[in-house]
């Protein structure tokens, strides 16, 4: 039997994560931190609005036979269908990653240099055509390794008998779905792999349609989902975005707690909390600031022109290169919104059946705060971390014979010898998680960074 990929919100097959190793800021002396990842994994969408255009793209992924797959989307009007990159989705994913960290532990004492009467402040900042039998075909192409079609309707009947004699099977439970799309105006996008095409070939679409449409078809994705349907979504707008006809919440830094002894904080728990109180309606808004294409645009042009193989782009001999596949994908990614009032905001929900009855719908949100992504727990319980043994340069000979680890007693602020170490600050090693298809961009980062800054 076909089956239908009926605008899934697509299941993503994250990247296995590199870790990356990196040194906290040591403004203020030796701190012992720990820190957890709170990425969750479920359906991956994002929805870039503007004044004249509005582009949905879905990371679609699928498992079984090539001739099975089918996608359906509806539509308002007559929409552009194009090809994005797995990269996008990891690039804003990196962006927007919510990370919880621990208070910290000031471990030199007073008077060693680096400690926080020495100076300096810790500073955690990183921070056409007939279709027969009711039906007109709108538009039909062929989309890298997918065969599109647009429909327009007005008899559900017709559309489903369509449907079903072009291969899409629809089921019983999503048909009434359709029905009623097409009874409230709304046209469909159907999307199948071209024969010979593999299920490796598949790569996120992207559908712009006019004007802002800052709506996302929850029901089409009741069809083969469980009890509860994760979806993280990314809004691209001017200013931030919530839901309008959902509940929302947000967790703030105040409202964590920090077990030392488990090494991770309460969030997970806050947060199923909040769903559950919902009914599984609730979205979380995770993280809402101001963003600049140039801090994920760089590194993946950088990518596409130097590793195009790995870059998501290009694939066709006969089609566009991997360079210009990525530049016209990101000039339909931030479209016509102003740089100076551009937005990346994240939300995230986990969805019970009865939720998915609904369409979710955005707006402006009345609070223009930002949202932020790196939350630093105040208060914990459990046992802390040891401190580190002191560092040798507390030891100088020319010292007094006296042990600042101990009593606090040792070289001060104003003594010549503070801070004049190589070593007069210290940082603890962690890890944090980072989408392996980013990974080799680390260093083309700062470098396109800074490249950008001397533009200017």
């Amino acid at each position: 039997m076909k089956l239908l990929r009926a605008f899934v919100l697509s299941l993503p097959l994250l990247a296995a994560p590199a870790l990356y190793a990196g040194d906290a800021d040591a403004c203020g002396g030796c701190t012992v931190v720990q820190s957890e990842n709170t990425q969750v994994t479920g359906h991956r969408m994002i929805l870039s609005i503007s004044n004249d255009r509005t582009t949905l793209y879905d990371q679609i992924t699928y498992a079984g036979n090539p001739s099975s797959f089918a996608w359906i989307l509806p539509i308002k009007g007559e929409v552009d269908v194009g090809l994005s990159s797995d990269a996008v989705f990891n690039a804003l994913e990196q962006a927007t990653q919510i990370s919880v960290v621990s208070p910290s532990i000031n471990c030199l004492p007073p008077g060693c240099a680096g400690a926080p009467n020495a100076g300096g402040d810790f500073d955690n900042a990183g921070s056409g055509g007939a279709g027969g039998g009711g039906v007109e075909v709108i538009a039909e192409e062929v989309v890298g390794p997918y065969a599109t079609v647009q429909l327009s309707s007005q008899d559900p009947n017709a559309l489903a008998n369509w449907l079903l004699s072009n291969g899409y099977y629809v089921p019983p439970d999503i048909k009434p779905v359709i029905d009623a799309y097409v009874n409230e105006g709304f046209n469909f996008l159907a999307l199948k792999l071209v024969p010979g095409e593999g299920v490796n070939s598949m790569r996120p679409v992207r559908i712009s349609s006019l004007g802002a449409q800052p709506t996302l078809p929850l029901r089409m994705v009741a069809a083969g989902t469980g009890a509860i349907t994760p979806i993280t979504l990314w809004i691209l707008g001017e200013g931030r975005y919530e839901p309008t006809n959902f509940p929302s919440f947000q967790i703030k830094a105040q409202d964590l707690v920090w077990n030392w002894d488990t090494q991770s904080s309460n969030y997970t728990d806050l947060k199923k909390k909040s769903f559950d109180a919902s009914g599984g309606k609730a979205w979380l808004i995770e993280a809402g600031q101001p963003f600049s294409r140039y801090w994920i645009e760089d590194n993946l042009k950088w990518t596409a022109q130097n590793d195009p193989e790995n870059s998501g782009y290009g694939g066709d001999p006969m089609g566009p290169s991997a360079l210009d596949e990525c530049v016209e994908d990101l000039d339909t990614l931030f479209g016509s919104i102003p740089e100076n009032t551009l937005w990346l905001t994240r939300i995230h929900a986990e969805l019970s059946r009865p939720a998915l009855a609904t369409d979710l719908t955005l707006g402006a949100s009345a609070d223009q705060s930002h949202v932020e992504r790196w939350l630093q727990v105040e208060n914990a319980i459990g046992t802390p971390p040891a401190c580190p043994p002191p560092p040798d340069w507390c030891f100088d000979q020319d010292m007094p014979d006296v042990n600042p680890w101990d009593n606090g007693v040792g070289v001060g602020a104003d003594d010549p010898n503070a801070g004049t170490k190589s070593n007069a600050s210290c940082a603890i090693r962690g890890e944090a998680s980072m989408p392996a298809t980013l990974g080799l961009l680390g260093g083309a980062l700062v470098l396109s960074v800074a490249r950008r800054r001397r533009r200017r």
